[in-house]
């Protein structure tokens, strides 16, 4: 990172809201550790503010992470992919977060979440904007990086909606066919409402999985050649403590598989932002020292996940 990015930058032993950095909770319980599994770590929303910027920065340098998705009309992407062109391509994917949902620049939304997710189920959504609007995000990701997006997902998970899925896979096979990027799965860690319903996290998860249509995403990208998560982890309400959020991360590192992708969303909280609070408290988290002593201890490593290849994510035939 710059001398710039490292003076303006949060850190973690400032604790970001004037406290010591959160701890992941031990996991060393005298059992025998589990074998090693390799999975994906995202951070959301690059390009936002300069406080989700120097957090996601810092956290692909320290390899916490592995992945960053980039909102390509946001006020600070430009900033953000200055720098982000220089991280190793071989420890960071970086990729589109499409945006539907957000007004950014001039360029205005096409509603909530909840009004697409109607409009996909009634065939009422407006297809031209949808596929302009993904091009014009395309564009702006290759103008700022210089090379194509290593992924795709989306702000609120919407591109595994009916029709804007089917632009989504679409524009993307006649863009980058030769070399696809790897897509995200929103697919929730249990199939099960009986079992979901046992965790709040869970519920959330399951109901997005539900309520966007990620296995019919899956299919679809599948029939296509594209590569894929397993499943998705880190949903959450971004409500918890320090001590709350080190408490998920534990479960879902000790229950995750080869090939799954944990999103999350660091910061230095800014007012408007409506998740400060969880973005504060999520880079004390990831920036601990002791984060990686965790990582060990569960078995999990944290990787690209371009480079897991066809034994770990899910290599579509």
């Amino acid at each position: 990172m710059s001398h710039q990015a490292a003076r303006n930058g949060p850190s973690a032993s400032s604790g970001l809201s004037g406290h010591a950095a959160a701890r992941p909770p031990s996991v060393d319980d005298g059992l025998s550790r589990p074998e090693q599994r390799s999975i994906a770590v995202c951070v959301d929303d690059f390009g936002l503010n300069q406080g989700v910027n120097a957090a996601a920065l810092q956290l692909a340098e320290m390899r916490r992470v592995s992945a960053l998705s980039a909102m390509t009309q946001a006020p600070d992407w430009e900033e953000g992919a200055a720098r982000a062109r220089y991280l190793d391509v071989h420890h960071v994917d970086i990729g589109l977060h499409f945006n539907l949902t957000l007004p950014f620049n001039g360029a205005p939304a096409l509603g909530s979440v909840r009004t697409l997710i109607a409009a996909a189920h009634l065939r009422l959504l407006p297809l031209r904007r949808i596929r302009e609007a993904l091009l014009d995000q395309l564009d702006a990701f290759e103008e700022e990086m210089f090379r194509a997006p290593a992924h795709l997902d989306s702000h609120e998970h919407v591109h595994h909606l009916p029709e804007i899925r089917d632009i989504v896979l679409d524009v993307l096979m006649r863009r980058y066919g030769s070399s696809l990027p790897w897509v995200r799965v929103s697919a929730a860690p249990t199939s099960s409402l009986m079992d979901s319903v046992q965790r709040p996290d869970g519920r959330k998860a399951w109901l997005i999985d539900r309520l966007v249509g990620a296995e019919d995403f899956r299919r679809r990208a599948r029939s296509l050649g594209f590569l894929a998560n397993r499943r998705l982890l880190g949903v959450y309400d971004f409500k918890a403590t320090e001590s709350g959020y080190g408490s998920l991360l534990r479960h879902w590192l000790r229950h995750a598989r080869n090939g799954d992708l944990l999103m999350c969303h660091p910061g230095t909280p800014r007012m408007g932002d409506l998740i400060r609070h969880g973005r504060g408290v999520e880079f004390m988290v990831w920036a601990d020292p002791g984060l990686p002593d965790l990582l060990r201890t569960v078995g999990v490593r944290v990787a690209p996940m371009s480079g897991l290849g066809a034994t770990l994510a899910e290599r579509m035939p």
